[in-house]
């Protein structure tokens, strides 16, 4: 009967649902945190994946435009259809400076090399703008990959200390007394790594996508200046 108990007690103590739901103090907070840190990595997974694909098919929608040989006015009108294109974007702050530079050549001439550079600037500050809205969220990810072992050791640390204390008011090592606390330990260090290894994976892929695209970007901005260059500043 006596064994029979203590079998009883162990089966019930040993219901993990039912610990998570009844942990209390730093446990609780730890696991609250992380179960956060998890939520949200998985959101900018899907958010971030869905942002880079729409990125990548406007992208191509508006190369395959702007080398169709059309004049820079009608990709202009093209491009405005393409806000989610980082090139698109690119091209626009272009186009811009060229009519700004033509307004401002009919009225008091200047520097050709001189315009090539504030073209080129232009150019410049909308990529640096693009490069932002494209990392952005990602410093979060690398915050909980880099944070969220911490939190479960963290967790791990506090559980065994609580089983040890346990220990010494209970005045005995049964399952029933040492299950809380070394349940809790392996919670939060499953936690910790069930919230960093997606947020470490997602954010070494999505970074190698925003080399990428900073990379057409260049490629664009080149051959963008190379185009504005012999048909405007000959």
């Amino acid at each position: 009967m006596e064994i029979a108990s203590i079998y009883q007690i162990s089966a019930q103590s040993l219901n993990i649902m039912e610990m998570i739901l009844n942990s209390r103090g730093m446990v609780l907070l730890d696991l609250i945190v992380l179960i956060i840190f998890s939520l949200l990595t998985w959101y900018i997974i899907v958010f971030k994946g869905v942002f880079y694909s729409k990125i990548k098919k406007n992208n191509s929608q508006f190369l395959e435009k702007f080398w169709s040989g059309n004049n820079l006015d009608q990709i202009f009108k093209f491009s405005k259809n393409l806000p989610g294109s980082s090139l698109s974007q690119l091209y626009k702050a272009g186009y811009n400076e060229l009519i700004r530079l033509k307004k401002r050549t009919k009225d008091t001439p200047g520097s050709q090399g001189e315009d090539l550079k504030n073209l080129e600037r232009a150019l410049h500050k909308s990529s640096m703008v693009q490069i932002t809205k494209l990392e952005s969220l990602l410093p979060i990810l690398a915050t909980i990959s880099a944070t969220a072992p911490f939190l479960g050791l963290f967790g791990t640390v506090w559980g065994i200390m609580t089983t040890f204390s346990s220990i010494g008011i209970e005045g005995n090592t049964t399952l029933s007394t040492v299950a809380p606390g070394i349940v809790d330990a392996l919670v939060t260090t499953a936690l910790g790594l069930i919230a960093a290894i997606p947020a470490t994976i997602a954010y070494n892929y999505f970074l190698r996508k925003v080399k990428l695209q900073i990379a057409d970007m260049e490629t664009f901005a080149n051959d963008f200046l190379n185009i504005a260059q012999r048909k405007f500043f000959q």
